[in-house]
């Protein structure tokens, strides 16, 4: 199990929208790396995560990368949540029209 992360409440309200894509094990490294990527001082690479996150002492690199490889979440799924909360976040409540034109 990874070491438990401080994540500013405002933050950590915004990743909660995704605890539904993960188990609970991946949930926990999402939430470490995800606050690594945006504290992340130089390279956004997963080794730069874990030392945005002040994790990388005392967590072993190979299990940041075993989320990225193997873990179970599907990038599908992550990125439907995600779309969800951007379009839910800028127009509110009540349907939306979009508009598709092609050439």
């Amino acid at each position: 199990m990874l070491p438990h992360v401080t994540i500013p409440p405002s933050f950590a309200v915004l990743l909660e929208y995704f605890r539904p894509c993960f188990t609970a094990p991946s949930f926990a490294a999402f939430r470490m790396l995800a606050t690594g990527l945006v504290a992340a001082p130089g390279r956004r690479t997963v080794v730069g995560m874990l030392v945005g996150a002040g994790r990388h002492r005392d967590t072993p690199h190979h299990r940041a990368h075993y989320f990225f490889a193997k873990a179970a979440w599907t990038l599908d799924e992550v990125g439907d949540t995600l779309a969800r909360l951007v379009v839910g976040l800028l127009t509110g409540p009540g349907p939306i029209t979009v508009v598709a034109m092609t050439a």
